[in-house]
């Protein structure tokens, strides 16, 4: 890999994969979810996912290495719990890149209504239209980085500009404290505190803000990567959190009292699978809806080609670690992995037909991220703990206490996803497990692998236990016996004694001294 990618490109690449479909879903969900109160959980998501990032921020200018949400759990805790992890990262971001483009076509059904069907799945028309938007993804990920960057910042310079015309353009004309809170009709808190939670994890939030991450997978080719992460990583929440927030004052301030005669939960737009369209309508600026769709196509496309890119370096990875086989460790003259591209996208195209609706895939994406979070959290105690005088060029105070706090929001925006999510991962998890175990003991390369029993242990009760939690508690068809002040002790105690066993239980430090030094030499190699 070349270090090619200046901190301003890294800033937007992150900004771009934040600013994909979810600003054209994300208010409209989140209202739904808690009402007015939706403010506050949007801050609250962005200050949690500022702390998240200044994890990934240190990790990844400490070991600056191409797919580092893979590589790094592997220098402290071995190939289990490596691969499980890497396993969802990259089942996470192979479903993004599907996603987003289902998004664009769906979209671009304003124009060619022959793309998708009334509830929203892809016609014949629409399976060959998003072949071809995946080619083209692929190839442009395939055939230069720098392309790919030069575009992404084009793309999101109108991805900040549009929403940002859009909300400035309804604020001006319809902004009052009492249109945005809606006191004649509820309370600003309708549905408490658990809205509120429940909007952070079903409502978007984590969703469209994951894209803070594209910067560390990246960390291998970027230039300077000690100052350009930390910049890059927190920079984009903080631009993107502004964003979301007119975003959802102005979804707010243009609801009437016909949208709300069924309450929050039912929200009722003249087209619910548009919402931002339908309030433009509502608000009589259909002038600007061209605008809006041509934002709606340009955020998700843009967002897609990024995630293609985090894709395939997830792969990459997972070869490099010795779970895959290595011909998807091939780049192309320019540093691109060619196989890894080429077997993301046949198994993306498969993922179209059975995708679900886009607020039920959120919230299945949002466990599965909130989880690969968690890891951060853990390595950098690890770290700190085994190797507390390696070089840090970024280094966060109070780090215990700012690991624990940092774990403990991860474990719980998985947990507020809801049994009926939990309870996929599970399964998910579990197909990863029959993938590591068959390529360990039916191939030759596989069979060479370490697996590092002792190092996983922790992983085994977490999971565990946070399932039972989630069929035990209130959210997502949990069985209600614990209430919201018992879940949140339990939850605390639960996290920190998970927190001590991943610390323990790691690899020797000499281990993993030798085993980042080793990393970080390969890696320049390739330079």
């Amino acid at each position: 890999m070349k270090r090619t990618i200046s901190p301003m490109a890294l800033l937007f690449a992150s900004v771009s994969a934040i600013l994909g479909s979810g600003w054209l879903f994300s208010a409209f969900l989140t209202a739904k979810i808690a009402g007015p109160a939706a403010l506050i959980a949007w801050i609250i998501g962005g200050l949690l996912m500022m702390g998240i990032a200044f994890i990934f921020a240190e990790l990844c200018a400490m070991i600056p290495v191409t797919g580092s949400s893979t590589r790094i759990p592997q220098f402290t805790h071995g190939t289990v719990v490596s691969f499980l992890f890497a396993w969802m990262i990259w089942i996470a971001y192979l479903s993004f890149s599907p996603t987003e483009v289902q998004a664009v076509l769906q979209y671009s059904s304003f124009y060619f209504p022959g793309l998708v069907h009334p509830h929203g799945g892809l016609t014949g028309r629409g399976y060959i239209a998003a072949a071809v938007l995946m080619i083209f993804i692929s190839c442009l990920n395939t055939y230069s980085l720098r392309w790919l960057i030069r575009s992404n910042n084009f793309l999101t310079l109108m991805k900040i500009i549009i929403p940002l015309i859009l909300t400035i353009t309804i604020l001006i004309l319809f902004f009052h404290p009492h249109s945005l809170t809606h006191p004649a009709h509820s309370k600003f808190m309708p549905y408490g505190w658990h809205g509120v939670f429940g909007a952070l994890a079903t409502g978007g939030i984590v969703f469209a803000f994951n894209g803070f991450k594209q910067a560390a997978e990246m960390a291998g080719e970027a230039k300077n990567p000690n100052k350009a992460l930390p910049f890059a990583i927190i920079g984009s929440v903080t631009i993107c959190l502004i964003i979301f927030l007119l975003l959802e004052m102005s979804f707010l301030s243009s609801l009437v009292p016909n949208n709300l005669s069924l309450g929050w939960h039912h929200i009722h737009l003249s087209n619910n699978n548009s919402p931002l369209a339908a309030i433009l309508k509502t608000d009589n600026l259909s002038i600007i809806i061209p605008l809006l769709y041509i934002g709606a196509i340009v955020a998700p496309l843009a967002a897609a080609l990024m995630y293609c890119g985090s894709a395939s370096r997830s792969l990459y990875a997972m070869s490099r670690n010795g779970y895959l086989p290595k011909f998807f460790q091939d780049v192309t003259a320019q540093g691109n992995p060619l196989y890894a591209i080429l077997f993301n996208f046949i198994i993306g195209m498969f993922m179209f037909a059975p995708l679900p609706g886009w607020g039920k895939m959120v919230a299945f994406l949002t466990s599965l991220i909130a989880i690969t979070y968690a890891v951060g959290p853990i390595c950098l105690l690890t770290l700190r703990h085994q190797l507390p005088d390696y070089k840090r060029p970024f280094k966060l105070p109070i780090a215990t206490i700012w690991g624990y706090i940092a774990f403990l929001i991860c474990t719980l925006l998985a947990y507020w996803s809801g049994w009926q999510i939990i309870y996929k991962m599970d399964i998910g998890i579990g197909m990863g497990f029959v993938v590591l175990f068959c390529y360990h003991f039916f191939t030759k390369r596989g069979r060479e692998m370490q697996l590092n029993w002792k190092a996983s242990i922790w992983i085994w009760p977490y999971f565990i236990g946070l399932s039972i939690l989630s069929y035990l508690g209130t959210y997502g068809g949990g069985k209600h016996i614990l209430t919201d002040a018992s879940e949140l002790v339990i939850m605390a105690i639960f996290c920190a004694a998970i927190l001590w066993l991943a610390v323990v239980y790691s690899l020797p430090k000499d281990k993993i001294a030798q085993d980042i030094e080793t990393g970080l030499s390969k890696h320049e190699l390739l330079l």
